[in-house]
């Protein structure tokens, strides 16, 4: 009860306050309705919905552990559980779905053309971020510079220092005539920004659009959020990582002990893919022709629900063919099984497989999910180390000279239920996110857990079960 004031303000509070209350509602109606009808036919009509809910999860594309996952609620609750399901399932129509004309190259290039119509770009040069100060700085002074265009693409966006910072900044670029449109997640940023915030973007003529807000009645699109991470200023340079806009990932304002994040930003050709992603979130749909290619090629790409997925299918294979070393930042690590398989499998190989988590968490939920998930990957010769001054935001995978990063997780709702984007880079860059890597490991300590309680083995095996859809 101490720490009851605390929670009440927390967004994950209120979010899981109305799911719960929505679920109740749910429940409620369902353990009433044998008082409307005959108790055979209520319990018929029961199970002939559990048995055609469990048709449909059957018939379904997607992850094998997600459809478990959503078979133990049906099985837990059957009637409510089948109308959790149906609600939380409904097929809409996919979103941010970008197209750039031209001749796939090869390689994942190929992969990401058929995938999410991506393809490499030229670059002049780039720049790999180890804090979120370093990735505000160099962003706040592009957006000051912007003569044409900002677009801003953030899952959270928080009043405070930074956000002042950022309305300095768009005044510049408004006065040298740039075009300022703005899109947030309706869950990231709710309780976040109000609408006075709101009201002094617009009155820099600003357009904004909150993308699924919270709403108080159950909607399939509530499970389907925003979580990417991109600044582009004219269309000359972009931004990608993990940082979003808010106190904490300049350490102004972290609860959680010091907070590392990174990012990265891109001159030149490449910057053009990720304007295209922002303006297919803005327009529903893109398309863009294929822009050049040079000396230096990146690969800019991206994921939406319900439409065919890149990430983790590129994730796999880059893990698979590494010969040398698979070094990972993440704030959550909840994998699939293939995903799972590949660590394993490289890590017996002999290669290198090290995974760096937080050690101070900002969801304990997660956390407890990340160990239970290390734990039995550990065994296979993975190892995992926690960033002991605090909470590891980063998102980057290594795999020998190849540099993965963006807005994704390693974890479930990255690579199945949001809006995700990121950039491939090979040379140069991916040595400095590897020193990064390296610095950062100075800081860390190996996990070790001693023998757990009966509880806390029967939560995690609870929690890993449900661990697709949180």
């Amino acid at each position: 009860m101490r720490n009851f004031p605390k929670l009440f303000f927390k967004l994950n509070f209120w979010i899981i306050a109305l799911i719960a209350v929505q679920i109740t509602a749910i429940i409620f109606l369902c353990l009433y309705l044998p008082a409307f009808l005959p108790i055979t036919l209520a319990f018929a009509l029961m199970w002939l919905l559990t048995a055609v809910t469990s048709v449909v999860l059957l018939l379904r594309c997607g992850s094998p552990e997600v459809k478990c996952a959503w078979f133990l609620v049906v099985a837990i609750l059957p009637v409510a559980g089948a109308l959790i399901f149906f609600i939380a399932s409904v097929k809409k129509k996919p979103q941010g779905i970008l197209k750039v004309e031209g001749v796939p190259q090869d390689g994942f290039a190929r992969v990401a053309s058929s995938a999410c119509g991506t393809l490499s770009a030229g670059y002049d040069r780039a720049e790999y971020f180890a804090e979120g100060r370093d990735f505000w700085n160099c962003a706040l002074s592009q957006i000051e510079g912007a003569k044409k265009s900002v677009y801003i693409e953030f899952f959270i966006i928080c009043r405070g220092h930074l956000f002042n910072c950022f309305i300095s900044a768009l005044e510049k670029a408004r006065v040298n005539g740039a075009e300022i449109k703005i899109i947030t997640d309706g869950v990231g940023s709710a309780f976040r920004v109000g609408r006075k915030d709101l009201k002094r973007l617009k009155s820099l003529g600003a357009e904004i659009k909150v993308f699924h807000r919270l709403p108080p009645f159950p909607r399939a699109n509530i499970n389907l959020r925003d979580h990417r991470k991109i600044i582009t200023v004219d269309g000359r340079v972009a931004f990608t990582g993990g940082v979003n806009l808010a106190d904490e990932y300049i350490n102004i304002d972290s609860p959680y002990g010091y907070w590392k994040d990174t990012g990265v930003a891109v001159w030149g050709e490449a910057s053009k893919i990720f304007e295209g992603m922002f303006l297919a979130m803005w327009h529903g749909n893109y398309a863009m022709p294929a822009p050049q290619t040079g000396e230096k090629n990146c690969l800019p790409y991206y994921d939406s629900p319900g439409h065919r997925a890149f990430c983790e299918d590129a994730y796999l294979g880059a893990i698979c063919s590494a010969k040398e070393r698979v070094h990972i930042f993440t704030p959550y690590f909840c994998v699939s099984d293939k995903t799972a398989s590949a660590l394993s499998l490289t890590a017996r190989r002999g290669v290198d497989v090290t995974v760096v988590i937080p050690h101070i968490p900002d969801k304990k939920y997660a956390f407890a999910v990340s160990k239970a998930f290390a734990q039995t990957l550990k065994e296979s010769g993975v190892k995992f180390f926690e960033y002991t001054p605090g909470f590891l935001h980063a998102k980057c995978l290594i795999c020998d000279d190849a540099l993965f990063t963006g807005s994704y997780n390693f974890d479930f709702r990255s690579t199945h239920f949001n809006y995700e984007c990121g950039i491939m880079f090979e040379g140069d860059i991916c040595e400095q996110a590897e020193l990064d890597f390296q610095n950062t490991l100075t800081l860390c300590t190996e996990m070790q857990e001693g023998r757990l309680s009966r509880l806390k083995r029967l939560s995690r095996f609870v929690l890993r079960l449900f661990a697709p859809l949180i």
